[in-house]
């Protein structure tokens, strides 16, 4: 991957991973070594947490696909190397806190993928993105479980 193209999104908006996945079956002690360098990676670069997860899924029984949507990573990262998390010292630093959540994510358990981040200043210093863990009836019912969990973590 060394000499790839770079993209400019990790993961396609149109994806759909599967557990049965299309192509033949790859090798997942290579998979997970892959996906374990990408772990990595996520420490300071947050913007491919998303897809990280979603390749994460699949390292028992790793498809063609789970391997192409991990290269995409790749190619992302391979991009512009400014980018990352850069902490400055400012006088006020401000707490800034996001969530958000995607309804439609998980086509197979069909639970809710929420996550939200905190920003001190110019850094980001906390953020996740997971499975809800209860099933939501309505978007008024979801926006109050991500509400609740981001005030929890902000406590």
């Amino acid at each position: 991957m060394d000499n790839c193209d770079p993209i400019l999104t990790p993961v396609d908006e149109r994806l759909k991973l599967t557990r049965e996945g299309s192509g033949e079956l790859v090798n997942s002690k290579d998979f997970k070594g892959l996906v374990g360098c990408l772990r990595y990676l996520t420490a300071t670069r947050p913007d491919i947490v998303y897809a990280f997860g979603l390749v994460s899924r699949f390292m028992e029984e790793p498809r063609q696909s789970h391997l192409q949507a991990a290269k995409r990573i790749l190619r992302y990262v391979r991009g512009p190397t400014s980018l990352g998390i850069l902490y400055n010292v400012s006088e006020d630093p401000k707490l800034v806190g996001f969530t958000d959540s995607y309804w439609a994510g998980d086509t197979e358990g069909r639970n809710i993928t929420s996550g939200y981040g905190f920003q001190l200043g110019t850094g980001f210093f906390s953020w996740s993105s997971n499975k809800q863990q209860v099933v939501a009836l309505s978007t008024t019912e979801n926006g109050y479980i991500d509400a609740t969990n981001c005030a929890t973590q902000a406590v």
